[in-house]
């Protein structure tokens, strides 16, 4: 195990971008554990995501990702797969980067909009949801998105594809 592989692996983006997935298959190459980071949230507060913005709204849950990431110090080094609004704290993105390598999953807005349009489990995505506010809630999150470490083009790829990529990223990186 590479020096590099210490440390944990963040992989953010647009929901639909594959980060769960991907993230399960980089964790394999790397010989890591991976972590859902909204399965977390979902074991620690006993109630699905929609709940948790139905009941409480989308500011209870970006607390409970940051006070996730608090935790996450005292861990071993992983392959998370976050939410993909963690990175719209300053101190999310901080607390991330002062743990290992943050890698943007990026997706072009028709290669998310066919991934999205079947969802039923994303309280943002929903069938009344108006596809320009969504894509103006992806368009906003660039910006943030782009402050990777790494940045890895997913469309047209398979998992197991998107996976390599990263794992070769973060071999040149070192």
């Amino acid at each position: 195990m590479s020096k590099e592989y210490l440390k944990s692996v963040f992989l953010t983006g647009f929901m639909g971008a594959g980060k769960s997935t991907a993230g399960q298959l980089t964790a394999d190459l790397l010989n890591m554990p991976f972590v859902d980071l909204d399965e977390r949230i979902v074991q620690s507060e006993k109630r699905s995501i929609a709940t948790i913005f139905a009941k409480d709204g989308e500011d209870y849950f970006r607390n409970c990702e940051t006070d996730l990431l608090g935790e996450l110090k005292k861990e071993t080094a992983a392959v998370y797969a976050t939410g993909g609004g963690i990175v719209v704290r300053d101190i999310n993105r901080e607390a991330m980067a002062s743990m290992g390598k943050i890698i943007y999953l990026s997706a072009s807005w028709p290669t998310l909009q066919k991934r999205l349009k079947n969802s039923v489990d994303r309280p943002l995505v929903a069938l009344e949801k108006n596809w320009d506010e969504l894509k103006a809630l992806w368009v906003k999150r660039q910006t943030f998105y782009s402050e990777a470490d790494i940045i890895v083009y997913v469309d047209g790829l398979a998992p197991s594809e998107v996976a390599r990529n990263i794992f070769d990223e973060l071999n040149m990186k070192e």
